[in-house]
């Protein structure tokens, strides 16, 4: 549910009667625009770049290409690593911006989105 800045939030009823939350979903709550935000792949990072948001991505992937995104990871930006880094230094990365943007495993398996509060 996105809510503009300053308005105040519709309530779950509400939302529930324009559009009832089906069976294995969640619904989440964003306040738009977004602040702060960061990507867990290079997949966002085209759509953000498109969208001239760098100014609000706090943290990018290591595996970022375009030369803005690069200097970013170099200038301390960089999303510490899922696989072998320091999972108490990433979970305190994702919990401090207002989204995190990321797709499910290429299994098709979502859960990782489900379980991050603003993923």
């Amino acid at each position: 549910v996105l809510t503009q800045c300053g308005q105040t939030p519709p309530s779950d009823a509400e939302v529930e009667k324009l559009l009832p939350l089906a069976s294995g979903y969640q619904r989440k709550r964003f306040t738009v625009p977004l602040r702060t935000a960061t990507a867990g792949s290079t997949v966002q990072l085209g759509f953000l770049d498109y969208l001239g948001v760098w100014d609000r991505i706090s943290y990018i992937t290591s595996y970022a290409v375009a030369a803005c995104w690069q200097k970013a990871a170099s200038c301390g930006a960089e999303l510490e690593g899922q696989w072998g880094g320091n999972a108490t230094l990433r979970a305190a990365q994702l919990s401090s911006v207002d989204a995190y943007f990321m797709d499910c495993s290429y299994t098709g398996d979502c859960s990782g989105v489900r379980q991050q509060a603003n993923g």
